[in-house]
Parts: structure tokens; sequence; C-alpha cells
């Protein structure tokens, strides 16, 4: 079990570090090939691994409690520290940015990437209700019905996203539902068959072999097909190719966490990576958009500037990260309270 655990902590590590690279000049400059790659399995990847992970029995008010406290604390505290300063600094108005950090869409928030955490939180309450009603049904019949769900939810992607919106005289734009609700479907899909198959994924690690096998095999669909997603844009492409991409990828992350481990210090490192995920998502961006800037007015070429950016947005942000395990104040809002054992009475 010990390596098991190992194995979601790199599989982790791999999807974070995706994300940083995909935030990258790299893909920036590679719209149509790196970036429809990426985006097609790397939130499903986050999605499915937090399912396995998931444990639906226990209660659902103190659930959403301790998923509020380790998501949405840290997404709130952080952008509002942001969007305050930001905004004395320059002198604008703090209310429409407040109000856009608490409607927490990847539209209305300054760091876009950060629209996962209150989405998560989201995913997780209505995955508890989800697996509290199917919970008996054969294995079978529930990955149908994971299917069905997400089917509907790329049938609803379109309804809340762009869409001009009439009060009081004035019109405004809707970008999607607070906290992205409207994508809820197809993400808790991805969560949900995460948890179905946490039984099998404790099974099958993986080899060399089979991540030989799924990469041609993703290589094969998707250069065939082409087709992609990207839910913080209300984008999924085909109901069955994208997913059927999402589905290989997700897999290939996870046979290379397996194939990783035959090294010791690799092990180590993007164990280390995938155990902070929740800092690097948070900082990443802004250090790795203004360490390429930086670079690029110091007169590097853009390809060195945005090496210099990669590694500077995954050294810096652990180094944050372990600044604020040693600063009581910003543990407080970025890591949750510790969970109190409750002792057996003795008898």
């Amino acid at each position: 079990m010990k390596n098991r655990w190992i194995q979601m902590d790199i599989a982790k590590g791999i999807g974070i570090l995706v994300i940083v690279y995909a935030h990258s000049w790299f893909v920036a400059t590679s719209p149509d090939l790196m970036y429809p790659i990426l985006a097609s399995f790397v939130l499903p990847l986050f999605f499915f691994l937090s399912g396995v992970l998931f444990k639906p029995e226990q209660p659902f008010g103190e659930m959403a409690i301790r998923k509020a406290d380790g998501l949405l604390k840290p997404f709130f505290f952080t952008m509002l520290v942001y969007v305050i300063v930001r905004d004395v600094l320059r002198g604008q108005p703090l209310l429409p940015d407040i109000g856009g950090v608490l409607y927490a869409s990847v539209d209305t928030i300054p760091w876009q990437a950060m629209w996962f955490l209150p989405h998560f939180w989201v995913v997780i309450l209505f995955s508890w209700a989800i697996l509290r009603l199917i919970q008996r049904l054969p294995l079978a019949v529930n990955c149908a019905l994971m299917a069905v769900m997400l089917v509907i939810g790329t049938w609803i992607l379109p309804l809340f996203w762009q869409l001009p919106v009439t009060l009081g005289g004035q019109t405004w734009v809707l970008p999607g539902l607070p906290f992205s609700a409207d994508i809820t479907l197809i993400s808790s899909a991805c969560f949900i068959l995460g948890y179905l198959l946490r039984d099998w994924l404790r099974r099958h690690e993986g080899s060399v072999l089979t991540l030989v096998i799924s990469a041609v095999l993703f290589a094969a669909v998707f250069l065939w097909r082409g087709d992609t997603m990207d839910l913080a844009q209300r984008r999924y492409d085909h109901w069955l190719w994208t997913s059927l991409l999402a589905v290989i990828g997700v897999y290939v992350c996870w046979a290379l966490a397996r194939v990783v481990r035959v090294s010791e210090l690799l092990t180590r490192a993007m164990t280390y990576i995938g155990q902070s995920t929740l800092i690097l998502l948070i900082f990443h961006g802004e250090i790795q958009h203004k360490t390429f800037d930086l670079m690029e007015r110091l007169g590097l070429h853009a390809f060195l500037a945005a090496c210099v950016g990669l590694v500077v947005a995954v050294v810096v942000p652990l180094l944050i990260g372990e600044v604020i395990k040693r600063v009581a104040f910003l543990r407080f809002f970025y890591f949750p309270f510790p969970v109190r054992k409750q002792s057996k009475a003795q008898h």
C-alpha cells in the first residue's frame, strides 16, 4: 500500500508539472499541437486521482467544511489579498474585482489557473451525493451512468458560457456559472470514475510496456482526430474521442508514475512535487509570466527566457511552500487544520 500511495503522489506530481508547462511560452506558441495534447487529459487526471482517494462514507457537513478549509480558504485569501493590494496601488475600484473573486470563474479572477480550486470543491460535494445514490449498483452500471452524465455535461456546456444577460437595462456577458458549476457533470464523472476504479488501480501499477502502448495509442487517436478539451473555456470537441483521449492520457501518466519509481532520486523529487500540488497551482502562473517578461527585457532569447521561467515557476513556489510551512500565520491560510482523530473508548 505504501508503494501505491507513492505512485499516486508521483502521478499528481506529473500532472502539476504538465500544468506548469501548459502555461508556458512553449505551449502558448504551439496552439495547434502542444496545447490540445496537454489539455486533453491534465484536468481529468486530477479529478480522477482525487476520486481514487475519496471517502464518501464521511458525513456531508463535515466533509464540506474540511474541503472548504483545504480549497476555498487558500483561494479566497490569495485572490482577495492580491486584488486589494493591486487595486489600491493602481487606484482602481475594489468592488468589481472582489465580486469577480467571489464569482470564481476563469474569466472573473486575475490568476486564472486558480479557478480550479473553488470548482473542485463543488465537484467533491456533488460527487458525494451521487456516490451515495449509486454505491450499491454494479460497477458496470455505474460506469455507464458516468458516461451518460459526461455526455449530458458536454451538451449543456454552451448554455451558460459567454451568454448575454440583461439586468436593470445593462447587458452582461455571463462567464459561466459561479464556481464553474456548469461543468460539474463532466468533472464529477472523472472524479467518480476514479473512485469506482480505485480497486483496479491498486492492483494495476502499469509498466514500461503498457506506457509505450498507451502513448502510441494516444498519439494515433490524436493524430487521427485532433480532438481536445478545455473545461475552463467550455470546450469539449467530441463526447467520444475527447473522452477516449482523456482516458488514455490519464493512464499514460499513471504508467509513467510507475516507471519513474525505478529511480530513487526521481521518486523522492516527484513525490515531493506531488505533495506540493496546491502551492504550485496557486503561485506558478504569475511567477512564470513575470520571470519570462523579465528575462526578455534583459535581452534573453524567448526560448531561453521560457526555459528560465519554467524552472523558476517550479522552484520558487516550492520554496514559498517551505516558508508557509514554517510561518504559523501563512500556514493557517494555506493548509487545512489538522484533523483530530477520536480516541476509542477504553473498556
